[in-house]
């Protein structure tokens, strides 16, 4: 597959993840759940989201191959090219998908998540000061006033700190798919050797 069409299919599921993750306050009433699914949900959405994203640009430096062999350019050069594509492909497609909805979460669905907000926040302060109990170092109390806050909708400004993420997350992914496609070009040189070895002695 070309590398375009490896960053497209697996920046769509990072972007159906960062759907999930990001806007799940806007379908899940917080009456019906469980105070401790709230409080990994508010606190690991962002990591788990991130290692995905990471996850899927790795992914999509592996799987891709060299799209367009030119005879005067060494494959392992393409390989290089090609897997830094794929994996920024999925980068990008990530920051757009983020980027529209913070605007979104920060006008349109502002009063949605901030109900969720209201009514997440005492539950999950109840559970993780219930969980400190049973602890031998538990950590500081938790406190409604600032769970609440940090379960606020972003507001309009937060959107450049968005792009600025963004371009950071295309850096790092690239970096990733040049090491990957650097790896992969090593091997193929390796084998290539071998096979050219095995020739001569036949």
């Amino acid at each position: 597959m070309s590398p375009l069409r490896v960053g497209i299919y697996y920046g769509a599921i990072a972007v159906a993840i960062a759907l999930v993750t990001n806007l799940y306050p806007l379908v899940l009433d917080p009456s019906r759940v469980e105070g401790w699914i709230l409080a990994v949900l508010a606190t690991y959405d962002y990591q788990i989201a991130l290692a995905a994203y990471l996850f899927l640009g790795i992914l999509a430096a592996l799987r891709v191959q060299p799209s367009h062999v030119d005879q005067d350019v060494p494959r392992r050069s393409l390989m290089l090219r090609d897997a830094v594509l794929a994996a920024t492909v999925v980068a990008v497609m990530v920051g757009v998908a983020l980027f529209i909805i913070i605007f979104l979460e920060a006008t349109v669905f502002a009063d949605a998540m901030r109900s969720y907000a209201q009514g997440a926040a005492p539950k999950i302060v109840s559970y993780i000061n219930e969980a400190r109990k049973i602890l031998s170092d538990p950590p500081p109390p938790a406190r409604l006033g600032p769970t609440r806050a940090a379960l606020q909708p972003p507001r309009i400004w937060d959107l450049g700190r968005s792009i600025f993420n963004g371009v950071l997350r295309a850096v790092i992914m690239g970096a990733i798919g040049a090491v990957i496609g650097a790896l992969r070009g090593r091997s193929l040189r390796e084998e290539n050797k071998q096979s050219e070895g095995a020739g001569q002695r036949a």
